[in-house]
């Protein structure tokens, strides 16, 4: 986003894949093209809902808990689960920031609220405080401290990270909860008013579900045209798209700095 706001003026980046929460930072500021529908009778392939104003939504990378069989004191299957004594100094957790908020956001998710309804998730993990020893910054520092054995558990996940190490046989297992499902959506904009006839043909192959069978099967994600398919490693952890739940990133990076700030002082802060 900070390339294209560099470009504004004269921009030479003509497609623009970013998640959901960024696009719409982007398009907030005008510097992404409104895709038209009418000329691109290709985005039919894709339910409506994920057709957007300005950007086209082409995969999920889908999040959830993980946890160490070798290590943890129990089989992990519910988000509550986190708070459990047993697993006191054994759980790692992101920080506030991770992936623009989500682990703030599923905590409420989790507990019966949303994006506009965050008590409900900060009291969850003020409970799941006590058990935290490690806090992540990175989906790559998620990946370490749980395959180097600091935690037993990481909080959140993103399964495209973590797809490599699973199987029946492994001692990890990935687990995504029953209820809301949230995912980091990685969608695909139009940055360049010069080109945006040629970038809209694009983005029209993307809507379609081979082009989001290859894109996927080459990043672990599951793609959101329904006729379209996973990746074989991943399969099984393709949710029902009701259960997939659309954020308001919107009011999300409005909050975000405040929520961080609560977060360190009351998660954080020893």
């Amino acid at each position: 986003i900070a390339k294209l706001r560099a470009q504004k003026d004269s921009p030479t980046i003509d497609i623009a894949f970013s998640t959901n929460d960024a696009l719409e930072q982007a398009a907030s500021e005008n510097l992404l093209v409104p895709i038209d529908v009418k000329a691109a009778p290709g985005l039919a392939a894709l339910p409506p809902k994920f057709v957007h104003k300005n950007y086209l939504e082409v995969m999920n990378i889908l999040f959830g808990l993980v946890y160490r069989k070798d290590l943890a004191p129990f089989e992990l299957t519910k988000w509550s689960d986190l708070g459990d004594p047993r697993l006191k100094g054994k759980l790692g957790v992101p920080t506030a920031q991770f992936a623009g908020g989500r682990w703030l956001i599923m905590a409420a998710l989790a507990n019966g609220g949303n994006e506009n309804n965050m008590d409900p998730g900060m009291a969850f993990l003020k409970r799941v405080k006590p058990n935290i020893v490690a806090f992540y910054a990175t989906d790559g520092e998620s990946v370490k401290v749980v395959q180097s054995g600091e935690v037993a558990v990481a909080g959140l996940g993103i399964l495209s990270d973590f797809a490599k190490l699973l199987g029946p046989s492994s001692q990890y297992r990935f687990v995504i909860p029953d209820g809301p499902v949230l995912t980091s959506v990685v969608s695909v904009g139009m940055a360049n008013p010069k080109n945006a006839a040629l970038s809209l043909k694009f983005v029209e192959f993307l809507a379609q579900p081979e082009a989001q069978s290859a894109y996927c099967a080459i990043i672990n994600c599951t793609p959101v045209n329904p006729n379209a398919s996973p990746p074989d490693a991943i399969k099984d952890f393709r949710p029902a798209p009701e259960r997939i739940y659309a954020a308001d990133f919107a009011v999300i990076n409005k909050k975000l700095p405040e929520w961080d700030e609560w977060y360190k002082k009351e998660i954080q802060a020893r």
